[in-house]
């Protein structure tokens, strides 16, 4: 968890030693302030939230683009009791309310499937999929993919382009093709919208894409943030 709630403000640790109490299971946190990653909270006996993951600079340059009243939101399923803390919700409470989900590392599809169908309950979701090349070649072949030279179609507006995967194993695109949430990936600065099957049915005109084919529209970092903002 990168905040907590402390004498009545929600912030990151600020010092070795600091302690309070999780809103969400009443678990104990403690602070971390290490050398190398962003200051954090722990909890004492393990994170109450099975989805957490390991958070750096690139969790922490995103959720600064939101009002920290959207960051690190505890939601519970009334009927189950289940409950996970999403990195990002704008306009709760609404029926507008978007899920923004920031995934750095590497994702089973098991739990991606889990993840969209818990947000998806009552909220629209996001995916923004961090690209790179810290433990995999994904960054790399990503990269070498991106074609907007050609396949080019415009829906709505929206210019994307057609291309094809060409990395040695064609599974990070194909997972994320089967998503069920919107899908966004950061490149080096850099936001694409993924296209879902019923979009790129239609740019291809009633075709599915083969394997491997996928479908990108570029964006701005201020016009992916805006369509996080369109409940408020």
């Amino acid at each position: 968890m990168l905040y907590a709630w402390i004498d009545g403000v929600k912030r990151p640790p600020l010092a070795k030693g600091e302690h309070t109490t999780c809103p969400d299971c009443g678990g104990v946190l403690t602070s971390v302030i290490p050398v190398e990653n962003v200051p954090h909270w722990r909890h004492k006996a393990g994170d109450c939230d099975p989805w957490s993951e390991p958070e750096g600079q690139w969790h922490l340059g995103w959720k600064d683009q939101f009002d920290l009243r959207c960051r690190e939101i505890n939601l519970i399923d009334s009927m189950t009791g289940e409950h996970h803390r999403a990195d990002v919700i704008c306009g709760a409470g609404t029926g507008r309310a978007t899920v923004l989900e920031l995934q750095h590392s590497s994702i089973s599809e098991e739990e991606r499937v889990a993840r969209e169908a818990f947000y998806k309950k009552a909220h629209r979701m996001f995916w923004l999929v961090h690209v790179h090349n810290e433990s995999t070649f994904a960054g790399y072949s990503f990269g070498f993919s991106l074609d907007f030279s050609k396949r080019i179609q415009v829906v709505e507006g929206q210019t994307y382009a057609i291309m094809r995967w060409m990395g040695r194993s064609k599974q990070f695109i194909e997972k994320w093709k089967r998503a069920s949430a919107h899908v966004f990936f950061d490149w080096q600065g850099h936001i694409f919208f993924l296209a879902g099957d019923a979009l790129a049915r239609r740019l291809t005109g009633g075709t599915p894409l083969q394997k491997g084919e996928f479908a990108l529209c570029a964006l701005t970092r201020e016009q992916f943030i805006r369509a996080v903002h369109w409940a408020d």
